[in-house]
């Protein structure tokens, strides 16, 4: 009949930087011979045809620059298995080291643009950048999506990029506000059909 309905109270905190769960993305600038990592949260799709996605970043950023000096970058979704090498690469500049020497994490040559993109993730998107735009503090990128890369031992069907299996994917997830790793759950449903049994 419906979810049961419950006394639920709200504390407001006024405008704060808090969304969840978030996708802990490694986005790679450069090229194959000096590329950078930066672990950014705050992914997102924005249009489906063509795709492309947003990026934000600070404006102060290593990463900001090199975006917008060479035009193109990756987008790399790491798995819980590397959370301390994402962690890292989010908490130090690449203006000071070279993250894929102090991580360990393997650069592979993208196929269109000249960014890398990291072996140990399981989904790299190659990306040009479109736009960009400047909003408060913050940098926003909209990059489109030139190439897809995914693990081929975690796809049911090599012709579907849909049937990546997704316990296998195992993606870091990043809790904005209360600055936690999470890893995702069981399947509690399918999209664009569950809620069709609510519908008159």
């Amino acid at each position: 009949m419906g979810f049961k309905k419950l006394l639920i109270m709200k504390t407001t905190f006024g405008p704060q930087k808090i969304m969840f769960p978030c996708p802990a993305a490694l986005v790679v600038t450069g090229n194959m011979d000096k590329a950078n990592i930066a672990t950014i949260a705050w992914v997102s799709l924005l249009t489906s045809s063509p795709p492309t996605l947003g990026v934000s970043i600070g404006q102060k950023g290593f990463t900001s620059n090199e975006i917008k000096k060479n035009g193109h970058f990756t987008v790399n979704i790491p798995t819980v298995e590397i959370m301390k090498e994402a962690d890292f690469c989010g908490i130090t500049s690449g203006r000071d080291i070279d993250k894929f020497t102090e991580t360990g994490l393997t650069k592979m040559s993208s196929n269109i643009v000249d960014s890398p993109i990291i072996k140990e993730c399981p989904l790299n998107l190659e990306c040009t950048l479109e736009q960009s735009n400047v909003f408060g503090q913050t940098n926003h990128f909209a990059g489109r999506i030139v190439e897809t890369h995914i693990d081929t031992g975690k796809l049911k069907d090599t012709g579907d990029y849909t049937s990546f299996d997704t316990e296998a994917m195992n993606p870091l997830i990043y809790i904005g506000g209360a600055r936690e790793y999470r890893k995702i759950g069981e399947k509690t449903g399918d999209a664009y059909s569950i809620g069709k049994s609510l519908k008159k």
